[in-house]
């Protein structure tokens, strides 16, 4: 597994999130829902609501999977 700092981080963490992780953020940090969703937004690795959702993301297994569809939507080389 790589680490954290050579993972590309997705144009947008949100999609990235189980269902409902945005308000169980907000939550945990007592922080707005428009707050949380924002610095997702921004994906700034120093935000702590950043943090919590790689975390989430991670033991989600969700970001494996983005990346295994996004091989099998690439083009495989030599192939017609």
């Amino acid at each position: 597994m790589q680490p954290l700092e050579t993972i590309p981080t997705p144009a947008d963490l949100r999609t990235l999130l189980p269902h409902g992780a945005i308000s169980s953020i907000a939550r945990s940090l007592n922080m707005s829902h428009a707050a949380v969703s924002k610095a997702l937004q921004k994906a700034k690795p120093a935000h702590p609501a950043v943090a919590h959702a790689i975390r989430l993301i991670k033991e989600s297994g969700s970001q494996a999977v983005q990346q295994d569809l996004a091989q099998l939507a690439s083009p495989s080389v030599g192939s017609n």
